[in-house]
């Protein structure tokens, strides 16, 4: 082989390489990104849910004592941070806890709501549903994007920056019962 050849050779593997590199890393970048704005959809429509239950929880149609649990959950729930920048700077202890007050919101709806039907509980319903499907969503997301992550090309050129790892979204919703 001629020095030309091999030098060619060479460069066109390099040009692969780096190719190849590049794909993955957009990628990485596209898959963190459907992590953010499925974190954000979730987001949404767990305020919904937590204003569907404050609602229906000061609507007069629950017993007093039912009426204060479900409003307690839904108030903490619509306290905790809900702006993107607190989204994305969220620790795992931030998220923790965050899932830890959807989880006893859910509990007192649970124990709050009647099995009866009612404009007011089709909403709560609604709302409870698409929170299931939007966890859902979320959670596909991240898989995908943890599965990418562990490659072990990915690791060692590091094509992930500095992005935190995304974590699923661990409460319980109706989809748990």
């Amino acid at each position: 082989m001629t020095p030309v050849v091999s030098t060619l050779v060479v460069l066109l593997l390099l040009t692969a390489l780096a190719w190849y590199l590049s794909a993955t890393a957009q990628r990485v970048d596209r898959l963190h990104r459907r992590v953010e704005t499925s974190r954000a959809a979730l987001d949404a429509e767990l305020t919904r849910r937590a204003s569907a239950a404050l609602e229906y929880a000061t609507s007069g149609e629950l017993d007093p004592a039912s009426s204060l649990v479900l409003a307690d959950a839904a108030t903490a729930s619509l306290d905790a941070p809900r702006t993107p920048a607190a989204l994305r700077d969220a620790s795992d202890a931030d998220d923790a806890h965050r899932w830890r007050v959807e989880s006893d919101l859910t509990r007192a709806m649970e124990v709050a709501l009647p099995d009866q039907d009612g404009p007011g509980l089709a909403r709560v319903a609604d709302a409870e549903h698409r929170v299931e499907l939007a966890r859902r969503f979320h959670n596909d997301a991240v898989v995908q994007t943890r599965r990418l992550r562990a490659k072990r090309v990915v690791r060692w050129a590091r094509l992930a920056g500095y992005a935190r790892l995304p974590e699923t979204a661990d409460f319980l919703d109706g989809s748990d019962s």
